[in-house]
């Protein structure tokens, strides 16, 4: 996890080696988990993140990261 942000080049060496990654800004993060709670779960964010962390059984998908790099 980082909190900065990387370049092109940094983006195109994860590609090669095969490490995805994803950035996500933190305030999106939070919207989307306050929405979630509002919507899902009464809007108790604790309920939601327990929800969020421990509702998978087992991996939704395991993708290549050109997949989902370079979009």
């Amino acid at each position: 996890m980082t909190k900065g942000s990387y370049s092109e080049a940094a983006q195109l060496e994860i590609l090669e080696d095969q490490y995805a990654i994803v950035l996500i800004n933190g305030r999106t993060l939070i919207e989307e988990l306050r929405s979630m709670a509002r919507d899902d779960h009464g809007g108790d964010l604790s309920a939601c993140i327990d929800h969020v962390l421990n509702g998978q059984e087992t991996a939704v998908t395991n993708r290549r990261p050109e997949e989902i790099l370079l979009q």
